[in-house]
């Protein structure tokens, strides 16, 4: 067994990842010297690690332990993960929460931040981003990282045999005790809301956002209609989901 460790974790959008990067980095673990929420930069760049493949990922782990590196978030895409569970040094992490919860959690920070120009759920997830696509766990898991590929049973199926070979699978409605199994007994109060965030209420206001300032101060969460059946259209994640709390 190796001495060195890096902990690899796979961060999908809204579900407790910042807490967790929070966490390592109250507990001492070593980022890489210039990052963005734990995803390593390069050259201004986030090194996209979801596109490296084979031996191009191995080189990436070994300039990791040569430079002391022990925490890498990987967040815009699902990585080789074949490659990273056979190799001994990495321990593989990842966070996920109810995924419908996850998704309106997702729309309206983005919409209170601005980070999206849709005004409907109907606009948010035709955008064309991976985290607001329907299916996003299954996509991630299976790596189908374009937002216009379609997934399927195969790719459940492939998302589920790659969560299987994760050393830590949190949900995070059931806690977060196993991160005290990486040693990470230091707590973090590192939390990433959606409202009460008082600089964003006064850009909003600035910005004479006035209708949605009021909804922001108000804590109003807006919610998918139900003739979109959000359900059906994340069945595949929900099955995902369902699988890993039993």
């Amino acid at each position: 067994m190796s001495a060195y460790r890096l902990v690899w974790f796979q961060h999908l959008h809204k579900a407790a990842g910042t807490y967790v990067i929070r966490r390592a980095m109250a507990n001492g673990e070593t980022f890489w010297p210039t990052h963005e929420n734990g995803n390593p930069i390069e050259g201004g760049e986030v090194i996209p690690l979801w596109k490296k493949e084979g031996q191009e990922l191995t080189d990436f782990i070994n300039r990791c332990e040569a430079d002391g590196v022990t925490f890498v978030a990987c967040e815009w895409g699902g990585a080789d993960f074949s490659i990273l569970a056979d190799d001994e040094r990495v321990t593989l992490l990842t966070c996920l929460r109810n995924p419908i919860n996850r998704l309106i959690s997702n729309y309206n920070y983005d919409h209170y931040w601005m980070w999206t120009k849709a005004t409907d759920y109907v606009g948010y997830l035709a955008e064309g981003n991976l985290h607001s696509t329907p299916e996003y766990y299954t996509r991630i898991f299976s790596r189908v990282n374009e937002a216009t590929r379609k997934v399927d049973e195969e790719n459940l199926r492939i998302a589920q045999k790659n969560l299987a070979a994760f050393d830590h699978v949190i949900i995070a409605e059931d806690g977060m005790d196993a991160l005290n199994t990486l040693g990470w007994s230091n707590e973090s109060d590192t939390t990433h809301p959606t409202f009460g965030d008082k600089k964003r209420a006064l850009i909003l206001l600035a910005k004479l956002r006035f209708r949605r300032w009021i909804n922001y101060r108000k804590g109003v969460k807006h919610l998918p209609p139900e003739s979109m059946d959000i359900e059906g259209m994340n069945r595949l994640d929900l099955e995902l989901y369902s699988s890993l709390r039993k």
